[in-house]
């Protein structure tokens, strides 16, 4: 025969076991993420001297996080991935325009004589 003030007792002792459980259950179902912050931040470059102006190379990788390019003597800028010029073309970079209104890339040879005192010219 059981005593009616044990039933309560193991009853709680069994709903928390299976909330425990279900717990551990949940736990092990849950999405892990990781962060990598190398994957935001973008490569850092430093310039060449041209015939007047700086000269900026996108890295051959091509960072998907963009490029910051340390200049001597003045601030750090970002050119973001999608603004790299195409692989062989050039595009002068004006640091205080932003991207977008960034001049659309063109032929070396005809951009290396159009870039104007305080610009970079950046290698695709």
């Amino acid at each position: 025969m059981t005593n009616g003030a044990t039933t309560p007792i193991r009853a709680r002792a069994i709903a928390a076991t299976a909330l425990l459980l279900g717990a551990l259950v949940l736990a092990g179902c849950t999405a892990r993420v990781t962060f990598d912050p190398s994957v935001l931040a973008p490569e850092s470059v430093s310039t060449t001297a041209g015939a007047g102006y700086l000269i900026v190379r996108v890295p051959a990788s091509r960072p998907a996080s963009g490029i910051e390019v340390l200049a001597p003597g003045a601030s750090a800028f970002q050119i973001p991935a999608g603004h790299y010029p195409p692989p062989g073309a050039c595009r002068i970079w004006l640091p205080e325009r932003t991207p977008g209104q960034q001049d659309a890339p063109g032929t070396c040879d005809d951009l290396e004589r159009q870039v104007p005192p305080g610009a970079y010219l950046v290698y695709g």
